[in-house]
């Protein structure tokens, strides 16, 4: 699945805009990992391609390049089809189709890269993304391009990336949107099989289940089904024990739709009732949820909400009789109140004081985790920052 053809396009532009002239921009889809003597790992694409292009498949190559005049010139390069392995592993994306979903006319094979390249002309900045995992960053063997791409000056594209990708677009937001509906929904109908021995893992199970029967792409990042002490581990995932009687099961999971994440918490009593302490416990982060909801707006800086969720956190839980040592929230509460929802379920972020703004699509999600007591407890929600505060997603 894929968003519209004019979205890339316009990223396209967006990124176009902010490079300088006589460059060269490569970014690589990623290329398959062995698993075994005869598997690979389920391959995912460099996200920041598919921003760019609306493409997943493996071995495809982005250049842009911005001659002296300020200039553009876009070229996809893909894999050749190879007819006896697509009997085998099905086809792969063809010119066409790859013209059809991204909007870049020039669509090569790979084999035509370093003639094409060379054709560029005298370039003198080579723009790489620095931070891509191993498997996705651009290698060649071929001696001509290696020698021309030695010649210019390497210059980040991850910051200008991060940028772009923080403020999303109607388009985006309804697929974070639809990501967590069915996100949703399936925790509702996961509530009636929450019960003293189940299995963490029989929820997981549940869960994935479920969001790929919705017709989604599956998962946007482990699931957690934390239960008893286990939700005090803020990603657990091994979800191997069973559900007791008296304990609290913490959820923390998400759908994908269109590439983009859905990023809920919830927690539940496993006999349906809460404990005292649960009770007053949840209730506090309950509360702080609230507040913070007032407090995302734009212009709020997300250290400064980060302080007022701890200070928040002291007041509540000493006036309720849960005092940390030495006063310090951080034994009960030490995570960050939010992060960037997008692509990726921490989604890329410039360096530096987050300060946000309208468009951008935030997590907030207060917890409170008392080890001693058996007692993790998160509640999280997605929102998008408006005008003047932010709507729940």
């Amino acid at each position: 699945m894929a968003l519209s053809q004019s979205f890339y396009q316009e990223n396209r532009k967006k990124m176009a805009e902010q490079l300088e002239h006589n460059s060269l921009t490569l970014l690589f889809s990623g290329r398959e990992i062995a698993m075994t003597e005869d598997a690979n790992y389920p391959f995912f694409a460099n996200n920041n391609l598919y921003y760019l292009t609306g493409i997943r498949e493996p071995e495809v190559v982005l250049v842009m390049t911005k001659d002296h005049h300020g200039e553009l010139s876009w070229k996809l390069f893909i894999e050749a089809a190879d007819p006896l392995k697509e009997k085998w592993v099905g086809k792969k994306i063809s010119r066409e189709e790859a013209k059809s979903v991204s909007g870049i006319d020039e669509v090569y094979y790979i084999k035509d890269l370093p003639q094409q390249i060379a054709r560029s002309g005298s370039l003198q900045i080579l723009y790489f993304d620095f931070k891509v995992p191993q498997h996705q960053s651009f290698k060649t063997e071929d001696e001509g391009l290696q020698k021309i791409l030695k010649q210019c000056e390497v210059k980040d594209l991850h910051p200008i990336l991060a940028g772009l990708r923080l403020i999303k677009t109607a388009e985006e937001i309804r697929a974070i949107g639809r990501a967590n509906a069915v996100t949703k929904q399936a925790i509702s109908e996961m509530q009636a099989l929450i019960k003293p021995g189940t299995y963490e893992y029989e929820l997981a199970a549940f869960f994935e289940y479920f969001v790929k029967k919705a017709g989604t792409e599956g998962l946007a990042f482990e699931t957690i089904v934390a239960s008893g002490v286990n939700a005090t581990t803020l990603h657990y995932v091994s979800n191997r024990c069973s559900l007791k009687s008296g304990d609290l099961v913490l959820f923390d999971l998400g759908a994908r739709v269109d590439g983009y994440c859905g990023d809920i918490s919830r927690t539940f009593a496993v006999n349906g009732e809460m404990t005292p302490p649960q009770e007053k416990l949840y209730g506090i982060v309950a509360a702080v949820q609230e507040e913070m909801f007032k407090a995302y707006k734009p212009g709020a800086v997300m250290k400064d909400l980060q302080n007022l969720t701890k200070e928040l956190f002291l007041e509540k839980c000493c006036s309720a009789g849960f005092i940390p040592a030495n006063n310090d929230i951080t034994e009960f509460y030490y995570h960050g109140i939010g992060h960037p929802l997008g692509l990726d379920t921490h989604d890329l972020r410039p360096a530096g004081d987050l300060i946000l703004a309208p468009g951008m699509v935030m997590t907030v999600e207060p917890g409170l985790y008392l080890e001693k007591l058996g007692i993790g407890i998160r509640i999280e929600d997605d929102v998008v920052i408006t005008d003047c505060g932010c709507t729940v997603l």
